[in-house]
Formats: structure tokens, C-alpha cells, sequence
């Protein structure tokens, strides 16, 4: 007696097929439609190997690293009735961790990109920070002019990324001191 073999595999049988009666051909036939469209999906959700590390898949190479990329500071975040940015700041404790310059990046993460780097004792304005408070958005004023106000001692209507006359950026808050409110 011929035999239809279903997902040949460990510990599975083999369906007994006898051809001599047409109505178990039927049944047969759709036993064998519905073993492939069990199998299929167990096929389709196989690992397959060399695809996942290829180089160039989509386009790109991914041997290179990838990086942050750049996050807006964001003003007015206390709503139309505070200034864009809330709160002054100024850059301390360098020393104990043997930096001489605080670096302001383009986004709340060590790999982005430096924008600028502040000397201690540098003004900054403090607008914005991360959930987990360790990095602030501020706003730098120039070095030569440090009680300009770039923009943001005045309210704005409603919040939005700083797109003032300063540089702006993302500093450690473990080297900023709040000066005023």
C-alpha cells in the first residue's frame, strides 16, 4: 500500500493512502492540502542563515556603526505664561572628573555629535530634559556676550525645537547648576 508521507520529521507517521477507492482519494487530497498549508507557515518562520549579516542589505553597509543623530532642543515647554526656557544654569564640577570643558551635543546621548564645549563656570539656559534626567537641553549664549538672552526669556505660544540666534544642545546634568528660576 503506497503511503503519503506528512512533514517527514521526528516521531511522525506516515498516512496510509489505499487508491483503490475514489472517495478516500478525496479525503486524501485534501489531507495532503491541508499537511502543505500547515507546513508552509513552518517554513516561511525558519531561520535562514546569511541573510540577517549580509552587507549592503537595504542599500546600506551594516558594518557602520550607527550614530544618535541630532535632537532639538525644545522651548516652551512650561506652557504660554513662562519664558521659552525657565531656568538659567552654570557649568561645575568639571575637576573631579578630570574634564576641563563640558561638551554640548546634538542629542542626549555620549556618541552624538559635539556642538560646543563650555568652560567651567559658562552660562547656559535650561529648557528642556530627558525623562530620566540626566541629560538637559540648554541654550548657549555666545562666550563674549553670556547675558544674551538668545531668544528665550520670553514666552512662546506653544512648544517647539529651539531655532534661536544660540547654539543649542544636550549637556550631562551632573555638571549644570541651576542659578535661578
Amino acid at each position: 500500500m503506497p503511503t503519503l508521507l506528512a512533514c517527514a520529521g521526528p516521531g511522525m507517521k506516515p498516512i496510509p493512502r489505499p487508491l483503490a477507492n475514489p472517495v478516500h482519494a478525496d479525503y486524501y487530497a485534501a489531507m495532503k492540502l491541508l499537511v502543505l498549508a500547515l507546513c508552509l507557515p513552518l517554513i516561511a518562520c525558519s531561520q535562514s542563515r546569511g541573510v540577517g549579516n549580509d552587507t549592503g542589505l537595504f542599500g546600506t553597509d551594516n558594518g557602520t556603526a550607527m550614530t544618535p543623530g541630532m535632537r532639538p532642543v525644545r522651548v516652551g515647554e512650561g506652557g504660554p505664561t513662562f519664558n521659552a526656557c525657565a531656568t538659567a544654569g552654570q557649568v561645575v564640577n568639571l575637576s573631579p572628573s578630570g574634564e576641563t570643558s563640558l561638551p554640548v551635543r546634538a542629542a542626549p546621548f555620549v556618541e552624538a555629535d559635539e556642538v560646543v564645549r563650555l568652560a567651567n563656570g559658562a552660562r547656559v539656559y535650561i529648557c528642556t530634559r530627558t525623562i530620566d534626567q540626566r541629560w538637559q537641553g540648554v541654550v548657549v549664549p555666545p562666550a563674549d556676550a553670556p547675558d544674551t538672552d538668545c531668544g528665550v526669556l520670553a514666552p512662546v505660544e506653544s512648544p517647539r525645537g529651539y531655532a534661536g540666534p544660540c547654539k543649542s544642545g544636550w549637556v550631562s546634568s551632573a555638571f549644570v547648576r541651576t542659578i535661578s528660576n
